[in-house]
């Protein structure tokens, strides 16, 4: 029994953690490995690079530049400059300002991508991506002496290996990842997926005696995707079908009119968030932002002068923003410390999601854990699936917004609602649900 991930990302973090929370233990592999997989997540590229150690990840100032070039660098990323002419862009593994190199992207002057060096979570150079008029082509993974082990044709699609005293040439990374998988011997009885593409493959290429459950966290749609109406027509491995979208679950009728076909059953599954805390109706806003594009701020501020609001971010503030400190009921956080960050997430019971700039610190995500009620403008949301619709507002709404918080902060059955409602939007889920679902679907093996 394994979870098989094509990409180890968020739907697949909060998958493994939700296994965790319940305290099921299932083998993870992901097929596409970013270098930053934690350590109980495999990938046939961790395995044949070997690269695992106890090294500490790369800090930006750490790589290495020609003499008198230099780096320039942001919270959110970094330059690499020869003299005035920009030569590559950083990119980081997190926004919470530790600056812990992932990416380098090399080009020339501010041209198309040449290629990219791609660093590990223990600072090795990992692999390299070549690039051709835009368009990543080729690719090429190392072991921890530079040795090439792995080379992936991103064109057609072809990976030759040659690491642990294997040379073998693969005409696909499902054909890749089925071997990698026979070979560390997994049990393959059970397979949970995410995703309708290359782990679709890799179930077509295994023995055809396996009980294999699709976990669809997508936004389906009007219609069901093309490879999900595959599974219903032709006899395969995938056996089930779990949604993890609530109004998908609702709507299943529509999608599945004629039935499910050669798929024994559907189910509903969501999944687990840690809630430390309930919202304790404090009359506190906090907004996180990396820039003071934050929209109708003077309006609101002026709006609610009886509640608090509190403005962070990890890098500087500009003087506008600056300014609002003097104001009575606001208080600002320039450079603010990640230890700072999170107690005003646990002392704060309103998130206002109305900055233009990008995400700091999955403060939206955060939010929701801390039962925190979120707000936004549509034009302004950076995580919509942990905010309710009727908690979305057009540019013009900023008096409906204030409205709707007065009146949440005056009566409790309706802040409490709105949490709830929140909370089902998100998709939450119980440690019983899993159990129970999970244990239905592998008639009670899992463990």
């Amino acid at each position: 029994m394994i979870n098989l991930f094509e990409k180890y990302d968020g739907s697949s973090r909060d998958f493994l953690f939700s296994q965790k929370t319940a305290k099921i233990k299932i083998p993870s592999v992901a097929m596409v490995d970013d270098g930053f997989l934690p350590d109980d997540v495999d990938s046939p590229f961790k395995y044949f690079c070997n690269l695992t150690d106890n090294h500490d990840p790369l800090y930006f100032d750490q790589l290495k530049i020609p003499y008198y070039w230099r780096i320039l660098s942001t919270a959110s990323e970094g330059r690499i400059y020869d003299l005035d002419k920009r030569k590559a862009q950083i990119f980081y593994s997190s926004t919470d300002n530790t600056r812990l190199v992932k990416e380098v992207r090399w080009s020339d002057d501010i041209g198309p991508v040449s290629w990219v060096d791609h660093y590990n979570n223990h600072g090795h150079l990992f692999a390299k991506t070549y690039y051709e008029n835009g368009q990543a082509k080729y690719r090429k993974y190392f072991d921890n002496h530079g040795k090439i082990v792995i080379e992936w044709n991103l064109t057609a699609g072809d990976i030759f290996l040659d690491a642990k005293k294997i040379h073998r040439h693969f005409a696909s990374l499902p054909q890749f990842v089925t071997f990698y998988l026979q070979l560390r011997k997994y049990n393959l009885d059970y397979i949970f997926y995410n995703s309708l593409s290359y782990p679709l493959w890799v179930m077509d290429q295994l023995p055809a005696d396996g009980s294999d459950t699709l976990f669809w966290n997508e936004d389906t749609g009007a219609e069901i995707p093309g490879n999900m109406q595959y599974l219903l027509d032709k006899k395969t491995r995938t056996k089930h079908i779990v949604f993890q979208r609530h109004r998908d679950w609702m709507r299943r009728r529509e999608l599945f009119p004629n039935g499910t076909g050669n798929v024994d059953d559907l189910h509903y599954l969501g999944m687990i968030y840690p809630h430390p805390r309930g919202n304790k109706m404090q009359p506190s806003i906090l907004i996180m932002t990396n820039s003071d594009q934050i929209d109708h701020l003077d309006e609101l501020v002026r709006a609610m002068p009886n509640i608090q609001f509190h403005i962070a971010a990890v890098t500087e503030m500009s003087g506008k923003l600056l300014a609002f400190g003097e104001r009575p009921n606001v208080t600002v956080y320039p450079n603010v410390s990640r230890q700072r960050a999170l107690q005003l997430l646990k002392d704060c019971d309103i998130y206002l999601d109305i900055n233009r700039g990008s995400e700091i610190l999955d403060s939206v995500r955060a939010a929701f854990e801390q039962n925190m009620l979120i707000l936004g403008f549509k034009d302004t949301l950076h995580e919509p699936q942990f905010v309710a619709p009727q908690n979305i507002f057009e540019q013009n709404q900023a008096k409906e917004m204030t409205q709707t918080i007065l009146t949440a902060l005056l009566k409790p059955a309706l802040m409490e609602k709105l949490i709830d409602t929140q909370r089902e939007h998100a998709n939450d889920a119980t440690v019983e649900q899993y159990k129970e679902v999970i244990g239905a679907l592998t008639n009670g093996k899992a463990r």
